[in-house]
């Protein structure tokens, strides 16, 4: 599934209950940083948690920066479709990463 149907789905979502952040799953997150220009690369679900640990503690390189930046893409267009009427408006936005018992992550996006 593209990344644009993922998002307006979470948006139809949200909106149909609309509260104050809206949570993007690995499933998206994986997806954007396929399609993110910087990357424009698959990786495991093992990957991109061990990327947002690496950004948690600090750690990103010029390696796995630009896989951060993939997964916060994600975000950003969840913060524009979710917050705005318009999709297009930029959007100040906060995240915070919440590990789940099994050790994923969820982003947990609110407007600043």
């Amino acid at each position: 599934m593209s990344l644009e149907k993922l998002i307006t789905e979470l948006a139809e979502q949200f909106k149909a209950q609309p509260r104050n952040k809206v949570f993007v799953q690995e499933q998206i997150l994986l997806v954007a940083v396929a399609v993110a220009e910087e990357t424009s690369k698959d990786i495991s679900t093992e990957e991109l948690r061990s990327v947002i640990s690496s950004f948690l503690a600090g750690e990103l390189d010029d390696e796995t920066e630009p896989l951060y930046d993939g997964a916060v893409y994600a975000c950003s267009m969840a913060a524009r479709h979710c917050f705005s009427d318009d999709p297009e408006d930029d959007i100040d936005y906060i995240v915070d990463w919440l590990e789940q018992d099994d050790g994923s992550f969820v982003a947990e996006v609110s407007p600043a």
